[in-house]
């Protein structure tokens, strides 16, 4: 998963130029709000900390069975 949105952005612009940067970032928005409603925030004030998961929030290691 991306963690910028510079690399997509920069793509869209070589493959399809304003366009196509048009096109990324309304997917990324649409993505955004489709996840948003699967989390069942209707507003961006409704997300919590409790909605995010970073790499820090699991375990590294596992310990072999």
């Amino acid at each position: 998963m991306e963690r910028e949105i510079g690399r997509p952005v920069l793509f869209s612009l070589a493959a399809e130029g304003e366009a196509g940067v048009r096109k990324v970032l309304q997917m990324l928005r649409d993505e955004f709000e489709l996840t948003m409603a699967l989390s069942g925030c209707r507003s961006l004030s409704e997300i919590t900390r409790n909605h995010i998961v970073t790499e820090w929030d699991t375990p590294r290691h596992l310990p072999k069975l």
